[in-house]
């Protein structure tokens, strides 16, 4: 068997933040949650939507090395922004997997697993 190929459509759910530091309470986006709805591609009937959590990369540098260039303060983010960043960070071919083993069940995964794929 191998992972079905679903199209996905996001949707913004939040953000987790934190203080830059004790003395600068700038908040720093360190994880985010998006609503993600996959549906099969060979079969529309087939759909689900979960909540999905991924965490930023490099944010914890910014207490020893300042706010990058473009940094976008949390009163400014956009859910369009934030999409973007957990699509930057999710593989889609890991998102076909994760979504076949939800619906289909572990057993329709289990030999793209075995095999490394």
């Amino acid at each position: 068997m191998s992972a079905h190929n679903f199209n996905y459509s996001y949707e913004y759910v939040g953000v987790k933040t934190m203080p830059l530091s004790v003395d600068d309470d700038t908040q720093i986006v360190i994880n985010i949650t998006v609503s993600v709805t996959a549906v099969d591609q060979a079969d529309l009937s087939q759909s689900l939507t979960q909540e999905m959590h991924t965490s930023l990369d490099n944010v914890f540098s910014y207490k020893h090395n300042g706010l990058p260039d473009g940094f976008i303060n949390v009163n400014d983010l956009t859910n369009e922004k934030v999409i973007e960043w957990y699509q930057s960070k999710t593989n889609t071919s890991e998102l076909d997997i994760y979504f076949t083993w939800q619906i289909y069940g572990a057993e329709e995964v289990e030999p793209i697993i075995d095999s490394g794929e």
